[in-house]
């Protein structure tokens, strides 16, 4: 598991019709709506169609889930809550074997939470984990135990404590591994490869590509096209996320 929150200077991605700004080396840097951004596009493959993402405990967009109902809408979850980086209602495609996972979670403090992952034809997990951990990005990269196999739904499911209630709250998305299509032999560049895994509706590779690219070199570009691919795809990103840079 890995979780970014102090490492070097933190960068925000900030939500719907707002301009973005991050801090580097004492300067600040104007990102402007990802409306602009034009590079990536979120296609969804219609062959495949959908994998509907389910949640407990409340909700607001397609993989979402708070251990109380929100009240209105500009007075935000009421703690804690988690949204999955995933698109809403596609089937949610990686070329990796083991790729990275996230989902961002709101809390007023460290707390508990449970990853479960399942093959849809095993009653047993192929892989747990349980943490900790407080409030920004939380990412979990699968180990070679967990390997996927191609053309397997997976689910995976994250599970929160209630620390108020002594109850829990679940939501889950889906992965699935398919082939890397031979045209990606040919493509160097970073933001143009996010581009083609976005294009074929390949959803895991486009976002930790652009995550990954972003904290290697905290690039406006990047940052704008990253905020983009999450708009297109309906998915419900908190007021912010904090993606730090690597020294």
């Amino acid at each position: 598991m890995r979780k970014h929150a102090s490492l070097g200077a933190l960068f925000v991605l900030a939500t719907w019709f707002s301009s973005c700004t991050y801090a580097s080396n004492g300067y600040l840097w104007s990102v402007g709506s990802a409306a602009s951004a034009n590079q990536v596009r979120w296609t969804p493959d219609p062959k495949r169609g959908s994998a509907s993402s389910t949640m407990s405990g409340g909700r607001r967009g397609s993989a979402v889930a708070a251990c109380a109902l929100e009240g209105d809408r500009s007075s935000g979850y009421l703690d804690p809550a988690i949204t999955l980086l995933v698109p809403d209602g596609d089937a949610v495609l990686t070329t990796e074997a083991q790729p990275t996972l996230a989902w961002y979670l709101k809390s007023n403090q460290a707390i508990d939470m449970k990853f479960v992952l399942h093959h849809p034809e095993h009653a047993d997990p192929v892989y747990t984990q349980e943490l900790k951990s407080a409030a920004g990005l939380v990412e979990i990269s699968l180990p070679a135990a967990a390997a996927l196999e191609v053309g397997v739904p997976y689910r995976w499911t994250v599970f929160v404590n209630c620390e108020s209630s002594d109850s829990f709250v679940y939501t889950r998305s889906f992965v699935e591994r398919i082939e890397a299509p031979s045209e990606l032999d040919t493509i160097t560049s970073s933001l143009d490869r996010a581009a083609f895994y976005a294009s074929q509706g390949i959803w895991y590779d486009a976002l930790n590509l652009l995550i990954g690219t972003y904290r290697q070199g905290a690039q406006a570009d990047t940052l704008v096209e990253l905020r983009s691919l999450l708009q297109q795809s309906n998915t419900e990103i908190p007021v912010e996320v904090s993606l730090a840079v690597e020294p």
